[in-house]
């Protein structure tokens, strides 16, 4: 049996790289607020996160959403309904106030 060369093992180094990464920034964040505004609250293990709905169908309360929640653009999926929705993570908040603040002012 022959070995693996270099180059059929960097690929599958790459690979494996590439998956564990895009897997590591994934995360849930569960909708405390939605509705009558383009922003989300969303409660996650980060803290609170509030994001902007730029593209797709807005969640419920109680929805999970799934995605990379650091703070720019993102794609993010809802765990009930499978749809996907394009929003820009606004602010990632650990000490949970400045996001519903935020959240209060941009949507009042």
């Amino acid at each position: 049996m022959r070995s693996p060369s270099r180059f059929t093992l960097a690929i599958w180094l790459f690979t494996v790289t590439l998956t564990l990464s895009s897997a590591l920034h994934a995360a849930d964040g569960k909708v405390i607020v939605a509705g009558g505004c383009d922003y989300i609250l969303l409660d996650s293990s980060e803290g609170q996160i509030l994001i902007k709905l730029i593209k797709g169908e807005s969640p419920k309360p109680g929805d999970t959403l799934s995605g990379k929640l650091e703070r720019g653009f993102s794609d993010l999926t809802n765990k009930r309904t499978g749809e996907i929705m394009q929003v820009w993570v606004d602010l990632v908040d650990r000490g949970a106030t400045k996001a519903l603040m935020r959240y209060g002012q941009y949507c009042s």
